[in-house]
Formats: structure tokens, sequence, C-alpha cells
């Protein structure tokens, strides 16, 4: 699979569609924790790529003997084979790495509402936990902000002096999140969540750095320092390598000041590699991986969800990762194919019909439909669209058992 900005796999219920999305997500992860150490070395511990992934994404017992993983950018390539129970891993351009925020959103998302006491709940190191605390962080941000959700006349607001969450009806008749329909416990933590990693995660803090360890912040930087400044000493100012600086005090002095110090032999090089070790240390844009976006919602409300959704993305060129049963969720998205492919012919007309902000760049997409383990893209590149025939085979099943019984009907 090659992946793009925009992602969706649909298909049969327990074709794969959750597996793929979470290898995925989890592949990203360890590319940003290779990248922040400059090592792979944790990784080619035996059974630790295999044991993070199954116990963070819940994967127990879908692990063959003859799996195998590959996962290459413009930054790396490793891969894991349970056969040779191995992990091989090679740089491509090891400076070239932008850090993301990778969040996955999985179909359990209602939690937060239909366990009121969520946050009292043990669970272990997995996906579902690292979304509560994605929730947790989210909610407390915009805590006593009324946020209207969508078209559906509602908004939500948590107070955090008493932990409630609260759904204000356009009545200002106030109802507690766990007694809302499960429209509504489905779809408001996923927008709430969405808003804050396309958008407010970016603007708080003047922009948050992630490396708050200090373990994780001295390996990096001893890599950083050893790579860059041992190898290439002539960048120095003196060329003298037999001083080195306080890991910790080289960090605060190279990215809390503006000047460049005096260890460099010149602004331009100071400025080329603050940029580069800032891109592992600050998050950049969100990978954004969604389980049944259209869960518990009229088809309506799934089409105003993929037109937000798809206008968030495009802030900070966000990528986002969807797994679907929904006929509609593809359908949306056609349309604003569609509506991009048409603008280029007619810009203004289109707009009248449809904003801009939520058009979609044909090349930018990826869309695959699973069936019996395969995927195949479902991408018309003649049209560029995606199949039509793909979109809802179920319909047109229906519709031609519905021809053949009204042909009996009327002796036809």
């Amino acid at each position: 699979m090659e992946l793009k900005r925009i992602n969706l796999l649909i298909g049969l219920q327990s074709s794969g569609k959750s597996t793929i999305n979470k290898i995925a997500c989890y592949c990203s992860w360890v590319e940003k924790e290779i990248a922040i150490i400059q090592s792979a070395r944790l990784f080619e511990k035996k059974g630790y790529f295999e044991s993070n992934l199954v116990v963070f994404h819940k994967l127990e017992g879908f692990i063959h003997p003859e799996s195998y993983i590959e996962y290459e950018t413009d930054v790396m390539r490793f891969s894991f084979s349970k056969k040779t129970d191995s992990f091989q891993f090679n740089w491509k351009n090891r400076w070239d790495y932008i850090r993301p925020k990778t969040i996955y959103i999985p179909a359990e998302r209602n939690i937060v509402a239909s366990i009121p006491n969520w946050f009292d709940v043990k669970l272990e190191e997995n996906n579902t936990l690292s979304f509560l605390s994605d929730w947790q962080e989210a909610r407390t941000y915009y805590a006593g902000k009324q946020m209207k959700m969508l078209n559906l006349g509602v908004s939500y607001v948590y107070d955090k002096s008493t932990g409630k969450d609260s759904v204000v009806l356009k009545n200002k008749k106030v109802l507690d999140f766990t007694n809302t329909s499960s429209g509504l416990q489905s779809i408001i933590p996923l927008l709430v969540l969405l808003r804050y990693v396309t958008k407010d995660y970016y603007e708080r803090d003047n922009g948050k750095k992630s490396v708050n360890d200090r373990h994780v912040s001295v390996d990096l930087l001893n890599s950083f320092y050893k790579i860059i400044f041992e190898e290439k000493g002539v960048l120095l100012k003196d060329g003298d390598m037999k001083i080195k600086p306080s890991m910790m005090q080289f960090m605060m002095n190279f990215l809390g000041n503006k000047d460049y110090p005096s260890l460099f032999s010149s602004p331009e090089v100071y400025q080329e590699y603050y940029k580069a070790l800032n891109h592992l240390t600050r998050p950049y844009y969100s990978n954004i991986f969604l389980e049944e976006p259209e869960q518990n919602l009229y088809p309506t409300t799934q089409r105003e969800l993929i037109f937000h959704l798809m206008e968030l993305i495009h802030k900070k060129d966000h990528n986002v990762f969807i797994t679907t049963h929904s006929p509609y969720i593809l359908t949306s998205l056609n349309n604003l194919l569609y509506a991009s492919h048409v603008a280029k012919k007619n810009e203004s007309a289109v707009k009248r019909l449809m904003p801009s902000r939520y058009w979609v760049c044909y090349e930018e997409v990826g869309a695959w439909f699973v069936k019996k383990g395969t995927i195949y893209s479902i991408l018309d590149n003649k049209n560029k669209q995606i199949k039509a025939e793909r979109i809802d085979e179920v319909s047109r099943d229906l519709n031609k058992n519905y021809d053949k019984l009204m042909n009996l009907e009327y002796g036809l």
C-alpha cells in the first residue's frame, strides 16, 4: 500500500481493515521512536517490535508464523519477519524526518460517555488507554467552552471543577453526556479530538515540544552531537572536539536561544541544525488513524462529518487513515474529489455549490477494498474518483433482486 494524505479502507466486518490500520499506526510510531534516539537498537532486540505491537493494539493471536511487515518512507526503511524473528533497519535520509503527532481513535470511543467513571478503570498500556489520555488532554484544554457539534443543534462543554461532560441543546437545556443518544456519544469525542489535534494542539504554548523525558532528550542529543558535530567538526567555530558541553545545557542553548551559540561557525550553520533538531522534538502535523467515523450516525451527518474532517486536515497538511463500512463515507469523499476535478474547468461555479475548503485532490487519496485477505485499489484513475461500482455493492444487489421480483409480479 502506498499511503497518501487521505486513506480509506472499506470491506466486510472482520476482513482485516482495523488490523491494517493498527499496523500503519504502529509503524508511524516506530519511525518516530527511531528518529528520536537516532537508533533502531530497541526494536532490534528479540521480541521487542512484536510485543509492543501486540500489546498496544490488542492483536494477541494475530501474528502468524509467516507474518511479515515492511515499512518505508523517505527517511528510513524497516521490516519485521516472524519467520526469522528479526527486525531489519536502514536509514535513507535521516535528517529529513519531520515529527508528527500520532493519534489512534478507536471504534469504542463512546466509552467516555457510556462509562461515567472511565478514568477509574484500570487498563493495560494499549490504544484505548492512549485514546483516553488524548481525550482527557483535549477536553481539559476546552474546559468551560461550549463547542458546537456540526449542524446537530447541540454544543459540548466540560466542567473541570466537577469533572462532568454535558451537552447543551438549542433550548439551553443541559443534559449529562451519559444520557445522550448513541450518535452524540460517538461523534462528540471524535469532533473534540479532531479539532484539538488538527488546530489547537499546535497553537497552545506557542507550539508544544514532545520531548519531555530527560533520558530520551539526552539520548537524542548525544546522537545528534556525535553525528553532526563530531563527524562534521569543521562546522564548529574552533573545530575543537575535545570540549564537549553538557548535553542538557546544550539542549537548552540549542533550542532556547534564537541567537546562534558561539559554538557555531555562522548563523546559517546554526539555523540549519536548529531546524533539524527542532523537527525531531516538536510535532508539526498529525497522523490520525480513525476507526468507523460513521458509527451510530445518520447518512447526512456522515456527510457533514467527512466535509468537516477534510476542512480540518487541510489546515496543516495532516494525514488521516480511515476504516469504514459505510458507502456514504466514500460517496461524500467522492463528491469532494469530483468538485476538485470540475473546478479546473469552472472554479467559480463549483465554489458556489461547494466551498473550496472541502475539496480533495485526487493525487492525495488512497482507497482500498478488503476481501478474503487481499486489498484492492478502488480508485478510478481515468475519472479521478473512487469506483462507483465499489461504493455500494449491497444496494446494487438489492436493486437487482427488486427488479426480478417486479418482473415476477407483472409476468415479465
